[in-house]
């Protein structure tokens, strides 16, 4: 027998499809059941990458025929990038097993037929597989605070320049849902940052905005440097990143400087991953230099995947970077050397 949720706690349900009739039904299903909730619905992947990120939902009934991006396609974008509990539904599971075989090898839970006739015992067998999947998953358990607070103990701080758009881009898709905090200095006039990043934020299911004076960092953030006359740095206080602005001073300085970002982090850099990507010119390897010295993990972008070699191959000159990669590798990298570094401070 399916156990019962807790009276105080609904699991929250995101439905994709893109008929409105089956919509209408996953609704009324999920109305019948006091375990759950619909949070939001949805008829193309588009709509659902929004929704999941404003609901953060307990788990998703996902179609497998959508217009512009199928079910299979999204549901391996999205156990890549935000992992969670996912119930399939196909006309085609009861007869074409490699639907099933192919959903379940990508990340589903559990593959479902699509109801002919739906009937009450279909809307029944629904909520107790929703319910069961949540469950088996465990992500209805609460958070230990501790583990919560650990995750932004570790800061991500990210430079780039010339073709550093598309290569952040990629980069940020490497990254977990629920990371550390990114903060990010691309060199670019702030009217195309602006644009830049209502993109990010439509790519990830990460929250991307504008770094702010003040603004204290959370699991999931990706902050990115503005070009308005202020330089973006980094404190550690209160157990939690913040940013500080400082007015830019400096003569023939980028603004954003990537190298004042990095530096401003080197009291803590044993908390530190920085990352060189593409882009003309030095700015960040004297800073990514001071952090390594200082116990931080520091990685480039490999000379033949930059569009311009110039800031990491600056900071390998100068052995700032521990190592490069291609960019389709560096930003898990760079998370998993960081995971490594927390894990022997854990243990000593």
């Amino acid at each position: 027998m399916v156990a019962v949720a807790q009276a105080h706690e609904r699991y929250k349900v995101v439905a994709i499809d893109d008929s409105r009739t089956m919509r209408r039904w996953l609704a009324s299903a999920i109305a019948t059941d006091a375990r759950l909730e619909l949070a939001g619905a949805a008829a193309s992947a588009q709509e659902a990458r929004a929704i999941i990120k404003a609901t953060n939902p307990h788990v998703l009934t996902l179609d497998i025929d959508m217009p512009h991006m199928n079910g299979l396609d999204f549901l391996g974008h999205l156990m890549r990038l935000r992992p969670m509990p996912v119930v399939m539904f196909a006309a085609g599971f009861s007869t074409n097993k490699a639907f099933e075989e192919r959903a379940l090898e990508l990340g589903a839970s559990v593959c479902l037929p699509k109801p002919v006739m739906a009937s009450k015992t279909d809307m029944v067998h629904l909520c107790d597989t929703l319910v069961d999947t949540v469950e088996r998953s465990g992500r209805h358990r609460r958070k230990d605070p501790i583990a919560a607070l650990d995750q932004v103990d570790s800061l991500v701080l990210v430079g780039a320049s010339t073709g550093g758009v598309a290569a952040i881009e990629t980069f940020v898709q490497q990254l977990p849902a629920n990371g550390p905090p990114v903060v990010i200095a691309q060199h670019m006039p702030q009217s195309f940052l602006s644009s830049f990043v209502r993109r990010l934020d439509r790519l990830v299911p990460q929250n991307v905005s504008f770094a702010e004076d003040g603004m204290r960092l959370s699991a999931g953030d990706i902050r990115i440097a503005p070009s308005s006359g202020y330089q973006t740095c980094m404190t550690w206080h209160s157990r939690a990143w913040h940013l500080q602005f400082t007015p830019n001073r400096y003569e023939n300085v980028f603004c954003p400087s990537v190298d004042i970002l990095f530096a401003s982090a080197v009291p803590w850099a044993d908390k530190v991953g920085a990352v060189l990507l593409t882009g003309l010119g030095r700015d960040g390897a004297k800073g990514m230099l001071d952090l390594r010295r200082n116990g931080a993990r520091t990685l480039g972008q490999s000379e033949d995947s930059c569009v311009v070699y110039g800031m990491p191959g600056a900071a390998l000159a100068m052995n700032a970077s521990e190592d490069e990669m291609p960019i389709e590798e560096i930003g898990t990298a760079i998370i998993a050397r960081l995971d490594r570094a927390r894990g022997q401070d854990a243990g000593r």
